[in-house]
């Protein structure tokens, strides 16, 4: 049987407010990485930034991590992360995966992994550009 690495795929932004489009892009980034036939795609994560990202009209994170909770109460594979939206200032897409990935290895209870950046995340979308 073929080994599949298994990824998670997470989306940053403002969600202000999700869309349809939003939770499509977790589904079409799922199916395009399964029919690689190299990996199997465990979870999804989506990660609004706090309230001091600036974006003018922003709603409220608690706000948009409620809606984006309703949104997503029927699937089993996507959920909301608050982590990213109670930092007391905006946060850089790289270090939101930082978190994300020391996060994955605790739970999959992993001291590291075999190969230097061989990482269990995989950037859905977000506009920042990945410095640091």
């Amino acid at each position: 049987m073929k080994h599949l690495t298994p990824l998670t795929l997470l989306a940053c932004g403002s969600f202000n407010p999700i869309t349809n489009m939003h939770m499509r892009l977790f589904e079409v980034a799922r199916d395009h990485l399964h029919q690689t036939g190299k990996y199997r795609v465990i979870g999804g994560i989506i990660s609004p930034v706090s309230d001091d990202y600036g974006k003018q009209g922003l709603v409220e994170a608690r706000h948009r991590i409620a809606m984006a909770q309703l949104a997503l109460e029927t699937s089993d594979w996507i959920r909301v992360d608050r982590w990213e939206s109670e930092q007391r200032q905006w946060s850089e897409t790289v270090i939101v995966l930082r978190h994300h990935y020391k996060e994955l290895l605790k739970s999959h209870r992993i001291r590291k992994l075999p190969r230097e950046n061989n990482w269990p995340i995989e950037k859905a979308a977000g506009a920042s550009s990945l410095t640091g």
